[in-house]
């Protein structure tokens, strides 16, 4: 029926004419879908994201992992700062007064929050430092009853680790080496051979991507100055900066997708390929930790003054890396059971 239509019309009005005319319909139907499809976008994200409320237990749960795991980085420190992340914990205390989240302590990271904070207490209590202002005795005490027989003295939120055995399984079948890569943020500062950063980006590029379109840049970053700036901007790297001399950024390219369903498909593309570029870093023992780029047109702005980064790309991660120090800490980072992530429909 529409070539019918297109072939009457150039009869009419002439090919020339028509074709115009069918050319800027489908702009104008392709504007129409982006618009209202943009605008269903906003209105999913204005109603069940944590922006404006706190309605459920997976959007207080989501808040107790940001605060708990900010904590579990203070602990990485090895001349840790006394009363580190005081406001995080006094947040803490207040969505564990949460009705809601106190029914539901099986929950994994209701759990490890509750257990991140006792070990907070006690790390204070065996260095002899007053946190009561803040954290009281009683707060502690309820936390461990909380827990019952959960509690366990010998948890840390922060493991030690020597640079052999963390790369111990970087070899080893799949189960084993997935579960050994962590996020190091302790480096020596001496920089990476560009040969090895090739082969972990080569071996990085069996990612799949959507028909095959391929539409990640990764871009090395080598200027200390720029490098320094550039983690400002991002913010989530302060007080591990100072060893870092290369920073990878990671972007999708928007020229590669051509309908109006593909316009978040960049994120699921550059999503995919940044797993496999940090598996293949770890492969061949490449210190690296995802530094998070949710950021907003400011940040992308304040960016673009410092490094220069074409506008059809989105950026997806940075990602500093370098050579381990041969002892350092990680996060325990305590993932979720099988329980709470599979579901039969």
């Amino acid at each position: 029926m529409r070539n019918k239509i297109k072939n009457f019309l150039r009869v009419i009005l002439g090919k020339k004419f028509s074709d115009f005319l069918f050319k800027k319909a489908k702009n104008f139907r392709n504007l129409f879908y982006l618009a209202t499809n943009t605008l269903a976008d906003f209105k999913l994200y204005f109603r069940y994201s944590t922006l404006f409320r706190l309605d459920s237990i997976k959007k207080q749960e989501a808040l107790l992992i940001l605060d708990y795991h900010s904590i579990e980085k203070g602990m990485l420190y090895l001349d840790m700062k006394p009363r580190f992340a005081q406001n995080r914990v006094e947040r803490i205390h207040k969505h564990l007064k949460s009705k809601r989240l106190l029914q539901n302590l099986q929950r994994s990271q209701i759990e490890v929050t509750l257990q991140v904070m006792c070990n907070y207490y006690e790390i204070h209590q065996d260095k002899n430092i007053e946190i009561e202002d803040y954290f009281s005795k009683s707060q502690y005490e309820n936390y461990k009853e909380l827990l019952n027989q959960k509690y366990a003295k010998e948890f840390c939120g922060a493991i030690d680790v020597s640079a052999s055995d963390f790369y111990h399984n970087a070899s080893a079948p799949f189960d084993k080496f997935a579960y050994s890569r962590k996020s190091v943020r302790n480096y020596t500062g001496e920089k990476v051979s560009h040969r090895k950063i090739r082969k972990a980006i080569s071996l990085s590029l069996s990612a799949p991507s959507v028909c095959n379109r391929q539409a990640n840049t990764v871009y090395l970053l080598e200027d200390k100055q720029k490098i320094d700036k550039v983690l400002d901007i991002q913010g989530g790297f302060k007080g591990y900066e100072k060893n870092v001399s290369q920073l990878l950024i990671l972007t999708n390219n928007r020229n590669y997708y051509y309908t109006v369903g593909e316009r978040n498909q960049f994120y699921i593309d550059g999503g995919v390929f940044l797993l496999n570029l940090l598996y293949s870093l770890h492969f061949y023992k490449i210190a690296n930790c995802p530094a998070n780029w949710g950021k907003m047109v400011k940040d992308e702005k304040a960016l673009e003054k410092i490094i220069s980064i074409p506008k059809s790309e989105k950026i997806i991660c940075m990602i500093p890396i370098g050579i381990a120090k041969e002892e350092f800490r990680v996060t325990l980072s305590k993932r979720r059971s099988v329980e709470e992530t599979l579901v039969h429909l």
